[in-house]
């Protein structure tokens, strides 16, 4: 998560307007809409609203191939709204509108059942926080990965990681004493591209298949 989306997490923060030409830009409504449109509607749709919004392009024909490719069909039997496929919408189709919201309340896939379950708390304890940390380190903290092994072995209830790719075997074990020795539920969520790399190392590991679908 961007520096700049944990700002807006501080209630006392103020977030001042700044334009695309300067460095401290990070996100623009307009450009998050107009990816909204190519889901939903396709490439010209997408390039009639940059154009009705006076945006410049800020996706490349890659990133464009790439984006469509990976949509999948909606579930229709879901509760939640869903995306269309771009290109899925037929003539006399009313487009649905668009979320208006930087963190829509309302997400494109089912909420998952978690069958570890998730700890509940009935006391207040002060607002959440999240922390950044970034390789290189700054101002003198310690190595990433000495920061993520060290949270890991002081969980006590419920560890979730989410990661593009995931090929770290120590991290991985640690995760695995977490879940069988100490009980702490353990939930890994990845990039479904980067499956096999995971599984390569599992592997690696000497981690059972159907121990990582009973505890992770």
């Amino acid at each position: 998560m961007a520096l700049s989306q944990l700002q807006c997490l501080d209630d006392n923060n103020v977030n001042q307007r700044t334009h695309e030409a300067k460095p401290e830009f990070f996100y623009c409504e307009n450009q998050r809409l107009a990816l909204e449109v190519l889901l939903r509607d396709g490439r010209d749709a997408f390039r009639g609203f940059l154009e009705a919004r006076q945006l410049r392009g800020f996706l490349s024909d890659s990133e464009l191939e790439a984006i469509t490719r990976a949509v999948e069909p909606y579930d229709p039997g879901s509760d939640v709204l869903h995306l269309r496929p771009a290109g899925d919408v037929k003539a006399g189709d009313d487009p649905a509108p668009l979320s208006l919201q930087y963190w829509p309340d309302l997400s494109d896939t089912s909420v998952p059942q978690l069958d570890l379950g998730w700890p509940d708390c009935a006391s207040y304890r002060g607002v959440t926080r999240a922390t950044v940390h970034t390789q290189p380190p700054q101002d003198d903290q310690a190595h990433i990965k000495e920061i993520v092994r060290k949270t890991i072995a002081h969980a006590q209830k419920v560890i979730a990681v989410v990661m593009d790719l995931f090929t770290d075997v120590d991290i991985f074990r640690d995760l695995l004493e977490a879940g069988y020795k100490r009980k702490v539920s353990v939930y890994i969520l990845l990039e479904r591209s980067t499956l096999p790399q995971f599984l390569s190392m599992c592997d690696q590991a000497k981690m059972h298949l159907g121990h990582l679908k009973k505890r992770l």
